[in-house]
């Protein structure tokens, strides 16, 4: 992959990566620092990247950074009701706050996203907020477009039940 190439691509996917890893991590800052890790690690394998993959690739690779940063944190955050969480997440993600509507619902829905696992709010979020195609996502966590879509339905009924036992109906 040429430079040209890779800015590109960084400037096609570096809105999702970010809001991935923000809605992941529920932190700014460390969102951000995965999102460079991302590209960084996409320049060092830029001959092994095609670029019509690439956005697969970084979602991967973002996902797998976001599990490392996760795992290193000696105690589960919080979910931030501050702007953190929402600010720069790019004009390809929906705002949490706008989508539910008002900031009491937003915050209960960011509560519930993080309150599924790990792989669960992945799938929800990259289906729902980012707006990936099954197949797309299927690719990016290297699973069969089947067990995706049984994951995400059983995903779904979560957040559906932690959002109905906070009094949010969905």
């Amino acid at each position: 992959m040429d430079p040209r190439t890779f800015e590109q691509v960084v400037g096609k996917h570096k809105d999702r990566v970010h809001g991935y890893a923000a809605l992941m991590l529920r932190d700014g800052s460390d969102a951000q620092d995965v999102a460079q890790e991302a590209f960084v690690r996409l320049w060092s394998h830029r001959d092994e990247v095609d670029p019509a993959i690439a956005g697969v690739w970084l979602l991967r690779t973002s996902r797998n950074l976001c599990i490392d940063r996760l795992r290193r944190r000696t105690v589960r955050a919080e979910v931030s009701d501050g702007p953190s969480v929402i600010d720069g997440l790019g004009s390809e993600v929906p705002d949490p706050k706008r989508l539910a509507g008002s900031s009491e619902t937003g915050r209960v829905l960011l509560r519930a996203l993080a309150g599924l696992s790990e792989i669960d709010r992945t799938v929800v979020v990259l289906r729902e907020v980012q707006g990936l195609a099954y197949e797309e996502i299927a690719s990016s966590l290297g699973v069969p477009l089947g067990t995706l879509k049984a994951r995400l339905h059983r995903a779904r009924e979560r957040l559906r039940a932690q959002l109905v036992r906070a009094g949010v109906a969905p």
